[in-house]
């Protein structure tokens, strides 16, 4: 039984988060509106959140997120601190993070300690400060693709040295809480072999628990070969007591008569029919004897302007991107409609979040009676983007038809909230030309047979409740419903992948294990991700004239199936690029070579994308205005070290030791973990106290005779002829900036003079466009620092010659890992960055030490060698190999462990009792601690004498 203390605590815990909402700016049905939750949510707050939770959708699956906040923080339960909500698709999530936000906002006006964060992270707007905060509770919503594809150490629309902060994130102390879990194809699969490697081959050091919500799909996704043999494959005796209770909740909660009570009248429609009939015991069927190809564009838009009604959304959901487009054309061209919108998969993060924004306006206006007089409603056009649970209600639903767990969720949309008892729903088929036997559209021809027979079953039923009439249906045609609802079996991740991706290095092709098979939905056509920059000449330019603002992927990137991208690119005679972070620079790819995953470099006048329509492939849709061509993350890059400030070396590494206590107090990391962790913090930076490093700071001048660890931001201007305009104008721009010496260089065959700058803060592009513009500049940007080495690799190759030569041992062997993982570019191996082939990360063996404080700190490059050093010793033809050196490679393979259980690593590296066998999941956690205690080390507001250029400038 529950408590009714508990019960009424989190019933006020609820009122609190849903105060001053109402009905249309929360979300809410009109029952939870009342600030009272639902009698089964207050039982998931009080027994516990379940392995699955069988709920329909539109009941307040999202308020599920409530009970993990008030267990974790008013009833002290031991819930994940983080909570991960996953989502198919990106339709839901702005709407989902907006709801969670104002919830969250609320209880912490009441209650301080209510303070929780909420984050999104999908394409188009991606969030990464929850990174940073492992020590505080936190939402993080996202679409599968780009959660799972991080929990797989692949994350996208991510630069490949930061994967491993999100995978070794999220992979501990989340609650991963998956939703409409029937959309998500083989991400279905690859959550339930994640839950299992967390808890079983692979433990977390924190819980990391996961909860699929769904009331369409069974449990046969958790009886993979790997759960079975671990005994996860069935639902536990604890989930089959609380599935009962949670029927009992369901059915006897007076506050949920409008669900039971909501209507979803569906029908068949074809072109040669004036008005689809419908009746109570009366079978519809599709229009077998209509030729398919009177289905057309032209007569869909028809068909959908004679039944759609002013003032109200009509949903227009086709099953490829091609005839969305071709519908939504033919209301403009034909029938001249303004009140449409187009949502399809296919845009550029920019333009889709303006295109939903704008039906989500529309449907907040509706709701709260808002619409102006005479509104003429909104036609949305889409494609399967809008099923995952997106939370509008329309009118009218026209929709091809689709497998039936989409179906379903199409009809979700249809009198979502049970207040429009009016709204009617009409389906057409449209048969896959070409003969094709196997697949309709994107689906296959099976799915669509037996949906079809459904939907034969479900129209003459859906005159009734819609609870009612699937209630009937699921009797009557129990068999084809489960089948229809059963889980593709599809590719998943077993152990010896995650174990293989927990390297972040090139393969031997040059490119990355390919993850979408792990992640994507129901689009069978794998996406690469492309942008547009415009430059003069054929090629992109390299080195400082490649100058154009930083890429922001998830913005601007639109993702296009591969094989899309290659047809295109061979019928317009187009090229595309890729950038290499090894070298810099962007090169040519052939359409040949292009694979899913990768990004995409396309010329403005290349076309292709159209801003209202998304991709088309057509030549004349050219993007009217798009940036310079720039530069994207490189290997020698040093980005971290321009702060905005300079800093003594000492101090920082006492903040960054600082940092990482401090950290794990909070997380309650003890001993040798939180030793290996704090002192990899402490020496995490040795490395910069090599000459190279610190002789190419821009100036030490600042802080005279010391180590540096950080540096300002530089920006130059490249002026023939005379400076003083330059000067001017600059000074203008940023008066407190901190004059460097000036240097002779040459642009091209003209001699020039470099003007330089120390600034706190980069310059903004228009800053950047007005200095360009001062007559005799001849290129203006900011200066990377460069300093031509991998300085954590410097750190690890002293603390390793520290390690072996004491005793006792100053720290443990992960220590020396955790030092050089610490920027996510030195970890698996050690090698050459140069042509000569001499160096390790661009350290060469002399000078042999580091000199910090009068401290002598041995470089140790023995632990650089592939394999082991060593020596042979014994009688001829009785020799035995004596190690006197591990490599890299058993370092780490000692540090990870094998991927199969029954074994025990034995590279020799690490001691027995120390850590070791950590798994990746673990491994890439402790990292991820190290590089954020020296990410807030880094702060200015936190670092210890931290001296900005404007400081300097105005003399304090």
């Amino acid at each position: 039984m529950m408590s009714n203390s508990r019960e009424e605590s989190f019933t006020k815990f609820f009122e609190r988060a849903t105060a001053g909402l109402t009905p249309a700016t929360a979300g809410l049905t009109p029952a939870t509106a009342g600030l009272t939750p639902y009698k089964w949510q207050t039982l998931i707050a009080t027994e516990g959140l379940p392995d699955v939770l069988t709920v329909h959708t539109g009941l307040g699956k999202t308020e599920v997120v409530l009970a993990w906040a008030w267990r974790l923080l008013v009833d002290g339960q031991p819930e994940p601190r983080h909570l991960v909500y996953c989502l198919p698709m990106r339709s839901l999530v702005t709407q989902t993070v907006k709801r969670l936000k104002d919830y969250f906002d609320s209880l912490k006006q009441a209650c301080p300690f209510f303070d929780v964060k909420v984050y999104q992270l999908m394409g188009g707007a991606i969030d990464d400060e929850w990174a940073s905060q492992p020590d505080k509770p936190w939402v993080l919503v996202g679409t599968q693709d780009q959660l799972l594809s991080r929990a797989l150490n692949r994350g996208y629309a991510m630069r490949r040295f930061d994967w491993p902060v999100h995978f070794g994130l999220l992979n501990n102390d989340c609650r991963w809480l998956i939703d409409e879990v029937q959309l998500m194809g083989p991400g279905l699969w690859t959550t339930s072999q994640l839950d299992w490697m967390r808890r079983k081959r692979f433990p977390s050091l924190k819980p990391c628990l996961t909860t699929w919500m769904s009331a369409t799909i069974g449990t046969s996704f958790l009886s993979t070969t790997d759960r079975v043999a671990d005994c996860l494959d069935k639902p536990s005796q604890e989930q089959d007591a609380f599935e009962k209770k949670l029927k009992a909740a369901l059915d006897g909660d007076p506050a949920l008569q409008w669900w039971r009570e909501a209507k979803r009248p569906l029908a068949w429609w074809q072109p040669d029919t004036a008005e689809p009939k419908t009746g109570k015991g009366k079978k519809q069927s599709p229009a077998k004897s209509a030729t398919p190809a009177t289905v057309t564009p032209e007569n869909i838009a028809t068909f959908v302007m004679k039944n759609h009604v002013a003032g109200k959304l009509t949903l227009v959901i086709c099953n490829t991107v091609e005839l969305a487009q071709d519908v939504f054309r033919q209301l403009d061209v034909k029938h001249k409609v303004e009140h449409k919108v187009l949502l399809t998969s296919r845009f550029r993060g920019e333009d889709r979040s303006q295109h939903e924004q704008r039906l989500m306006e529309f449907d907040a206006k509706r709701k709260t009676g808002n619409l102006p007089p005479n509104d003429p409603g909104l036609i949305c056009v889409s494609t399967q983007v809008i099923e995952a649970g997106i939370d509008i209600s329309a009118h009218r639903l026209f929709t091809e038809l689709a497998p039936w767990p989409s179906m379903l969720q199409r009809l979700g949309r249809l009198n979502r909230k049970g207040d429009d008892q009016g709204a009617r729903g009409w389906v057409w088929e449209t048969p896959e030309k070409g003969g094709n036997n196997e697949r309709i559209g994107p689906y296959e021809a099976a799915d669509i047979e037996l949906a079809k027979m459904l939907v034969d079953a479900f129209a003459p039923l859906s005159e009734k409740a819609f609870s009612k009439a699937i209630e009937e249906l699921n009797k009557t045609k129990k068999n084809e419903v489960t089948e229809a609802l059963k889980p593709k079996l599809s590719p998943l991740p077993r152990a010896l992948d995650v174990h293989g991706l927990f390297s972040t290095e090139r393969d031997v092709h040059g490119g990355f294990t390919d993850v979408s098979a792990f992640v994507r939905g129901t689009d069978p056509d794998l996406d690469v991700m492309v942008f547009w920059r415009d430059w003069s000449g054929e090629h992109p330019p390299s080195g400082d004239d490649l100058d154009g603002p930083l890429l922001k992927p998830a913005k601007e990137g639109c993702p296009v199936s591969f094989i899309r991208v290659q047809e295109f690119l061979k019928t317009s005679q187009g090229q595309a690029w890729l950038w290499n972070d090894e070298t810099g620079c962007w090169e040519p790819i052939s359409p040949e070579s292009i694979r899913p995953g990768m990004l995409l470099m396309l010329k403005r006048d290349v076309g292709g994308y159209d801003e209202t329509e998304g991709w088309t492939g057509n030549t004349s849709n050219v993007l009217a205005n798009v940036p310079r061509a720039g530069r994207i993350a490189t290997l020698g890059d040093d980005t971290r070290t321009e702060a905005g400030y300079w800093s003594k070396l000492t101090d920082h590494l006492e903040d960054a030791k600082r940092e990482a206590e401090e950290l794990c107090n909070a997380i309650c990391l003890q001993g040798d973990l939180r030793k290996a962790v704090v002192e990899a913090a402490a020496l995490h930076d040795l490395g910069k106290a090599h000459p190279q490093w610190q002789n190419r700071l821009p100036t030490r001048a600042v802080i005279p005779g010391k180590l540096l660890a950080k540096c300002p931001r530089v920006v130059a201007a490249d002026v023939a002829g005379d400076a003083s305009a330059v000067r001017s104008e600059f000074a203008k721009l940023r008066p407190e900036a901190y004059a460097l010496p000036d240097e002779q260089c040459r642009r091209g065959r003209e001699e020039v003079l470099r003007l330089r700058w120390a600034i706190d803060d980069k310059l903004r592009e228009d800053e950047l466009k007005s200095l360009r513009s001062v007559p005799g500049v001849r290129w203006a940007g900011h200066i990377p620092f460069r300093p031509g080495l991998r300085h954590e690799a410097a750190s690890a190759l002293a603390m390793w010659r520290k390690y072996r030569n004491s005793e006792p041992k100053p720290y443990p062997a992960l220590a020396v890992y955790l030092a050089a993982a610490h920027h996510g570019k030195v970890r698996t191996v050690m090698r050459s960055t140069t042509e000569e082939g001499d160096d390790v990360f661009g350290i060469r063996s002399e000078p042999g030490s580091l000199v910090i404080e009068c401290e002598h700190w041995l470089l140790d490059f023995s632990v650089t060698k592939d394999g082991a050093e060593g020596r042979w010793e014994g009688e001829e033809g009785k020799e035995e190999f004596v190690m006197t050196g591990p490599g890299w490679t058993g370092l780490v393979t000692d540090l990870l462990g094998p991927w199969r259980p029954e074994e025990k690593s034995d590279a020799g590296a690490v001691p027995q009792g120390e850590p070791m066998d950590l798994g990746p999941f673990a491994l890439a956690y402790l990292e991820a601690l190290v590089r954020i205690a020296d990410w807030r080390a880094s702060d200015p507001s936190r670092a210890t004498g931290a001296v900005k250029p404007s400081e300097v400038r105005n003399g304090c």
